[in-house]
């Protein structure tokens, strides 16, 4: 039942990870300054690209998972040590091991092993492996909290106050305090490169084809009104003038 839930929490907490990174995204790391509503309201082949890009990180889907999942796993064993050590309902010990050391120690180790083994693939596993560290123990602290009640809430709302943030800018691609998880680019983009609506597009507009003038028929005529040469001779103007005098009289 426990680890049913946990699962249930592991993917909730990564769809809502993965809908607040595209929203900060657009806000906050993009160029863009418009959006279409589609944009803003159709966004959930967008989410599902966003764990993608999580899992696949290092170009290989199985490392990816593994990684994450294991790493997931791993939490949440290491969080039943402290159910099985204190006592029921909030304590030291389930404190103590839901504390996320283990994400703090691969987040703070990082800058070492990126230096020490540069260029090593296994290297892109980071990324998928925090992440794994980091929902695995915010599911794991949501499966206490929310049954026996293992843990205060103020404790859990520091978890995620924590790790979320730092999942964000994870995911976005952007560095953390300077350092830097992915060397990439991403292998996708959930973002258009045009600015809907912006006036310094750079792009063309295309013209629309109501917009475009066609050829009239008098398009190709000299004279002012179309009409070129009279076409009534002189002689005639003549005649129909006495005639109209003729009807006054």
């Amino acid at each position: 039942m426990e680890f049913f839930l946990f699962l249930l929490f592991l993917a909730f907490f990564c769809l809502v990870t993965s809908v607040i990174v595209y929203y900060v995204k657009i806000l906050f790391f993009s160029a863009k300054t418009n959006y279409r509503r589609e944009e803003l309201t159709d966004i959930r082949g967008d989410v599902f690209r966003i764990c993608l890009d999580v899992l696949e990180s290092g170009g290989n889907l199985v490392y990816g998972v593994l990684a994450f999942f294991f790493s997931a796993l791993f939490v949440w064993l290491w969080s039943l040590l402290g159910s099985l050590l204190g006592e029921k309902g909030p304590g030291a010990f389930e404190h103590i091991f839901h504390i996320p050391i283990f994400f703090l120690a691969v987040f703070f180790s990082f800058p070492f092993l990126k230096e020490a083994y540069k260029g090593e693939r296994y290297l892109a596993l980071a990324k998928p492996v925090l992440s794994g560290l980091a929902l695995g123990n915010l599911s794991a602290g949501a499966v206490h909290y929310g049954l026996d009640r293992d843990l205060f809430f103020l404790f859990y709302l520091l978890l995620l106050i924590l790790q979320i943030p730092f999942l964000v800018f994870l995911w976005n691609r952007e560095p953390i305090f300077g350092v830097s998880f992915e060397e990439s680019p991403s292998s996708y983009s959930y973002e258009s490169e045009d600015d809907w609506g912006s006036p310094t597009s750079s792009a063309d507009p295309t013209p629309n084809d109501w917009e475009a003038e066609e050829d009239g028929p008098f398009t190709n005529e000299t004279d002012e009104f179309g009409l070129g040469d009279d076409p009534f001779p002189d002689e005639f103007k003549q005649e129909t003038g006495s005639l109209f005098s003729t009807f006054d009289r």
